[in-house]
């Protein structure tokens, strides 16, 4: 019977922590934000955290020392960090038929006509304009594949740089990088083969495979599938130890925990220590890299909201002052504020026509579905502790007399904040189906909104309007000009 988890509960539950009020570990911080990755990627909620069970006890079978086991836990959590600009770059490549490559990519074999044709035959039913259908054709089944080259080159790259921006080591990056690549050389992105092939990368194929396969048909599916791509797509040793661990009744009850998130946090190799806030800011910048590359419209979106929301957020009257665990809370909410957008297809942001009713309502409906992420996050990372070298970074201190906003205040001033400047990036930034507004459009807009609704948006509206007259604000807003074609953008 197939193994089917269950979708209707949230994707990212809180980890049940043993003491609330202590400093988050790093691994509590990262695997809430995981199913957000999975979500991308298009597998169920919990593949990430699974993966990452399932390749620790690979790793300790095979021995690996507590540092590199460390690194390929992490790697099995964030193996999907270039998901986002691969699938983006898919699109531009093969439009319509973009989907059913990505997904075909992985395993797929294009040193024989067979296999070249089962990637290229979703070009034929596609719609789009034939030209570039057939250029695409060509190129996978007589050239030398460049478009379906670039595509997991740029997923595994991306993917490594995210990582090792996050703070994880190079063992976590050379992972995520060669994850694809085949054990008989016919993968990419580098065409590796045989040992040469990084071994926690691997590994962490053989774990991403049993754990797909387990989804789809349960124990049975996941042993037979490893058992007919050993030798070829995978490592064959391990994929044999893969295969030991699925008749042992121990691994099979944590493959199939009901709490995965509780199992993945005990499988951390570490099972200690703590995230300053200089870490904890670093994982989120780089998830914030993460969730902006699902279209080159939205490149660097989260950092600007974030300046935006901080410009004004130090603009404010003194009645509205945040203190520095706010200002904080402000920046990463910032970062993460997107991150319900993951759910939306690339090809409904990328379109060059005004969204349908139905498409709205899809973008709308997801939001929920992920935004259950952010306040287990935020609140992880606001105890997180900060560091001398920190604080010499934050924002100068309150005026004498100031009491910063707390509580339900506080946090109804950090979303007023996030969404005006949401809206007036958004605005001000150019979509594939409209021209960017002018900065005055922008404010006469937000201004009308604000009439209606009244109080603290008109108060932090007033506060924008004052930041936008500093000489910070014109750096931050430079104009960009997008080629969505070569997926580049020029600042």
């Amino acid at each position: 019977m197939p193994v089917r988890v269950p979708q209707a509960r949230p994707p990212i539950p809180s980890l049940v922590r043993p003491e609330p009020d202590a400093a988050p570990r790093l691994a509590e911080l990262v695997i809430p934000l995981t199913p957000a990755l999975d979500v991308a990627e298009g597998v169920p909620a919990t593949h990430a955290m699974r993966t990452a069970v399932v390749a620790v006890r690979l790793g300790r079978a095979l021995e690996l020392d507590q540092a590199t086991l460390t690194d390929l836990y992490y790697a099995a959590l964030l193996k999907d960090l270039g998901a986002t600009a691969a699938r983006s770059k898919a699109l531009h490549t093969f439009g319509p038929a973009s989907s059913a490559i990505y997904h075909a990519l992985p395993g797929a074999d294009l040193s024989s006509l067979a296999g070249s044709m089962r990637l290229a035959l979703p070009l034929l039913r596609a719609g789009g304009e034939w030209r570039r259908r057939l250029a695409g054709f060509v190129d996978i089944t007589l050239g030398r594949a460049n478009g379906p080259v670039q595509i997991e080159r740029l997923r595994g790259r991306t993917g490594a740089s995210i990582a090792l921006d996050m703070g994880f080591g190079r063992g976590t990056a050379d992972a995520i990088i060669s994850r694809h690549e085949r054990w008989d050389g016919r993968g990419r992105p580098e065409a590796n083969s045989g040992e040469d092939v990084s071994l926690l990368g691997r590994i962490l194929n053989v774990a991403h495979v049993l754990v797909s396969a387990w989804f789809e048909g349960g124990p049975a599916q996941a042993s037979a599938r490893l058992a007919r791509l050993a030798g070829n797509q995978l490592d064959p040793g391990v994929a044999q130890h893969a295969i030991g661990l699925l008749a042992s009744p121990g691994f099979l009850a944590e493959l199939s925990a009901n709490e995965p998130e509780q199992v993945a946090l005990a499988a951390e190799p570490t099972g200690h220590g703590y995230v300053s806030a200089s870490r904890a800011d670093r994982v989120i910048a780089g998830f914030a890299r993460f969730i902006d590359a699902k279209s080159p419209w939205t490149y660097r979106h989260s950092e600007r909201v974030r300046e935006l929301a901080t410009g004004t957020a130090a603009h404010l009257d003194a009645a509205l002052q945040l203190g520095p665990t706010a200002l904080r809370r402000l920046k990463r909410a910032a970062l993460l504020h997107d991150i319900a957008r993951l759910a939306t297809p690339t090809e409904v942001l990328d379109s060059h026509r005004t969204l349908s009713d139905a498409e709205i309502e899809v973008v709308r409906s997801q939001r929920p579905l992920l935004r259950a992420s952010l306040p287990s996050v935020l609140d992880l990372a606001d105890l997180a502790p900060v560091t001398e070298t920190y604080v010499r970074d934050e924002q100068p201190a309150l005026a004498d007399g100031v009491t910063p906003l707390e509580g339900a205040q506080r946090d109804e001033l950090i979303d007023t904040l996030l969404t005006l400047a949401e809206r007036f990036e958004a605005m001000t930034a150019p979509r594939p189906h409209r021209e960017r507004r002018t900065f005055d459009e922008a404010l006469g807009m937000l201004r009308q909104q604000a009439a209606r609704t009244g109080g603290l948006d008109q108060l932090v509206l007033a506060g924008l309007e004052r930041f936008l007259a500093t000489p910070t604000a014109a750096a931050v807003l430079a104009p960009r000009t997008f080629d969505p074609n070569a997926i580049m953008v020029v600042d």
